[in-house]
């Protein structure tokens, strides 16, 4: 009878998701997540981190940090690290023609190119990847995701100068069953998810899981009468995890990806000049927008606990091959054709890491590893001129103005060390270290076309300029911290922590490459997490300073042959407080209320080189840093209520920002003005029911809300980029 079930359910999640790609770590079998929820809904002080690398309690981890589950993170809408800004007050996403980055405390990265480094990286499950092309596609089945905030540094690595982005998704379990969802909305959206998870036997799990979204484009293109911002990916992940021994738990993954969609597309204004953001849902386009990425990724995770003095062992390790394709309008009124950024890249990244560690209840913890990072990027790409204008020659229709044909080899190597000693049965000191070395080399070449790029130059041979370049460098980051356990409810902690991201070198292709040096943060932060009224309550505070140096900015540079790229142009000092408040309040409703509160400032005598022509020299001393809006604030509530047998629950949630620069000149034209959204969700279950229906409004008020205003001196022209209008829907869900 159980073989038979087995079959029906992988039957009805293959019917669900046949539209999907078919694919193939909490090593543990995991425990059903029915049971799971019941046993925690009114405790708000169970979930469950790794932010530490162990698994802990996130009220007693000494580390500021948010996290959602699965669950809520659907229904918020949540499907991706860019919607995570709508319910998180710390992060700041912003958008850069298919290469988004991630704003923590203000710490952030401009840098997408294929030498640049994020400040918050996004790890799925433990696996790091530089580019973020695949991170929509892996929103799906998830466990939870931890957004730890402040230098991460000494035990993960890998730039975290501004914090982490921990993406957990759900493992096989020992419970047959899962979950088939269906969302129906605006914009002709159809949103498939699903999950089967199968015991194939005491010490084997399998776990499958498959997600396919589609929208039609948020944004009109006249001219070309085209569309926008939409959807289309698909997505599977296969799973085991196997016990053979007693101590040894193991665990492969394989994920499948897919994206064919036009993707982000930007409204053009004149540069330099304050624009209204006016309609953002209808404006002109002149060359055709197109987003394409294959992409596949293999991850392993094997430990054994059996060790003398009850060691664990721990080997994780991973591939992640990506195949990227984007086309973005590049047309501009500099030169009388319309012309496309065509971007092809080939990430091949592999992770490789090996810990060791002692049981967390010892009075002595102690865990220790070696981390190594490695990425070859094949780049194949460049602006090319699509029709020319009516009466100008045609020499250079369909021809590449400047085209860029390098290899690029990026490698990490980390070892770390983290100490803890419980002083007293409530007193516990850390120490943790890291030493980490980053190299990157590139070789290849750019070639100009002049004649193709500005019109006096008809004619003019292309010049080839070599693009090689090299960067080694390396640098000790540290944690020192105390954590005091007042009672089982109260918890305090204070730490210092530094953080390192690594330098690169860049280059417009008629120049050869220039450095830039790493940049480095130092962070002083005081914590209270605290559980009141029968744990009905939790309220968290995080007060931190931090000194940025060494702050990498886009600028203009004459070095560059009068191109933009990056460099270092000083220190900066942040400082901030943030709040969680979370109440439930017996036969009245569930609140929320969340605030993150910055102050950032550049130092004096800091001066910035704007791409105009002629080139300025600005002074930006005492400027804010880009992305870091002063107050943002999100706040909900959730009231439940017995109907017809069942139970409907009311959710309504919104989120404030105040208004924040996209970069660091602090001008107008590329100033996010304050604004405020509104969610609303509906959901109802009844009794002893498997289903589960709801509905929902996001963006009630259909707010326009930048996702970025940059000006490009490349094509005289400043770009707006929009955060997605009101989107409504159904969803159901089925669980089995």
């Amino acid at each position: 009878m159980q073989y038979k079930r087995i079959l029906e359910c992988l039957l009805a999640s293959g019917a669900m998701l046949l539209s999907s790609q078919s694919a193939f770590a909490q090593l543990a079998p995991q425990p059903d997540a029915q049971k799971a929820d019941s046993a925690d809904k009114n405790d708000l002080n169970v979930v469950v981190v790794t932010a530490n690398r162990v698994r802990s309690n996130a009220q007693t981890t000494a580390v500021a940090l948010d996290v959602y589950k699965g669950t809520a993170l659907a229904d918020a809408g949540v499907s991706n690290v860019q919607a995570l800004q709508t319910i998180d007050p710390s992060i700041n996403v912003t958008s850069s023609t298919g290469a988004a980055y991630v704003a923590v405390r203000g710490v952030a990265s401009t840098d997408t190119t294929e030498t640049g480094d994020p400040a918050v990286p996004i790890a799925r499950d433990g696996f790091f990847t530089n580019r973020s092309f695949s991170i929509a596609s892996s929103m799906y089945d998830i466990e939870r995701v931890e957004v730890l905030k402040g230098p991460q540094g000494t035990l993960f690595g890998r730039n975290s100068t501004g914090g982490l982005i921990n993406i957990i998704t759900a493992k096989p379990g020992e419970t047959l069953g899962g979950y088939l969802s269906t969302d129906v909305g605006n914009y002709n959206a159809v949103n498939l998810e699903g999950a089967v998870n199968v015991p194939l036997s005491d010490k084997v799990q399998m776990r499958f899981s498959a997600v396919d979204r589609h929208h039609t484009g948020y944004r009109h293109l006249s001219g070309i009468n085209g569309s926008g911002d939409d959807e289309g990916t698909k997505s599977a992940r296969l799973q085991f995890a196997f016990q053979p021994v007693a101590g040894f738990q193991g665990l492969v993954s394989y994920q499948k990806d897919k994206t064919d969609a036009i993707g982000d597309v930007t409204k053009v204004a004149p540069v330099g000049v304050l624009t209204p953001v006016g309609d953002a849902k209808t404006f002109p386009g002149w060359a055709p927008t197109a987003t394409k990425l294959d992409g596949e990724r293999l991850r392993w995770e094997f430990s054994y606990d059996r060790l003398p003095w009850d060691l664990t062992l721990t080997y994780a390790g991973g591939i992640d091959r990506q195949d990227y394709h984007h086309e973005t309008d590049a047309t501009g009124p500099s030169y009388p054709a319309a012309r496309q950024f065509i971007q092809n890249e080939s990430p091949d990244t592999r992770n490789h890491e090996i810990r060791i560690s002692t049981p967390l209840k010892n009075s002595v913890t102690w865990q220790a590893g070696y981390f190594y990072f490695h990425e070859t990027n094949l780049i194949n790409s460049g602006v090319a001129n699509l029709a020319m204008d009516a009466g100008v020659p045609t020499d250079y229709a369909y021809t590449y103005g400047i085209k860029f044909d390098y290899v690029i080899k990026t490698k990490t190597q980390g070892l770390f060390s983290q100490v803890g000693w419980s002083l007293t049965d409530a007193l516990k000191l850390t120490i943790g270290g890291r030493y980490s070395r980053d190299e990157k080399l590139r070789t290849g070449q750019a070639r100009l076309l002049l004649g193709a790029l500005v019109s006096p130059y008809i004619g003019a041979p292309a010049i080839i300029t070599a693009g090689d370049g090299q960067m080694k460098e390396s640098k000790p980051t540290y944690q020192l911290g105390l954590d005091w356990t007042l009672t089982p409810q109260n918890f305090l902690y204070v730490k210092y922590a530094t953080g390192y991201k690594s330098g690169g070198f860049n280059s417009n292709g008629s120049a050869v490459s220039v450095p830039y040096d790493a940049e480095t943060l130092k962070a002083l932060e005081f914590g209270s997490k605290n559980s009141l009224w029968d744990r009905r309550i939790k309220l968290n505070v995080a007060l931190f300073h931090q000194n940025y140096q060494n702050y990498q900015a886009s600028q203009f540079s004459d070095a560059l042959s009068s191109g933009t790229g990056v460099f270092n142009i000083g220190k900066a000092t942040i400082k901030g407080l943030e709040t969680e408040l979370v109440a439930t309040v017996p036969e009245v409703a569930r609140f929320d209320l969340n605030t993150t509160l910055l102050n950032t400032r550049f130092g004096g005598g800091i001066s910035a080189t704007e791409g105009s022509s002629p080139a300025v020299s600005r002074d930006i001393s005492g400027h804010a840093l880009p992305n870091a809006p002063k107050f943002v604030m999100t706040a909900g509530v959730q009231k439940n209520f017995d109907v017809a047998g069942g139970d409907l629950m009311a959710r309504l949630s919104a989120k404030y920002s105040g208004a924040f620069y996209y970069t660091v000149f602090n001008d107008q034209d590329t100033r996010s003005p304050a604004y405020t959204t509104v969610n609303a969700l509906l959901s109802y279950r009844r009794d002893g029911s498997s289903w589960e229906f709801q509905s929902y409004v996001n963006n009630l008020t259909d707010k326009v809300v930048l996702a970025n205003a940059q000006r490009n001196y490349t094509s005289v022209i400043n770009t707006l980029q929009f955060q997605p209008p009101r989107t409504f829907g159904v969803r159901a869900r089925y669980s089995f």
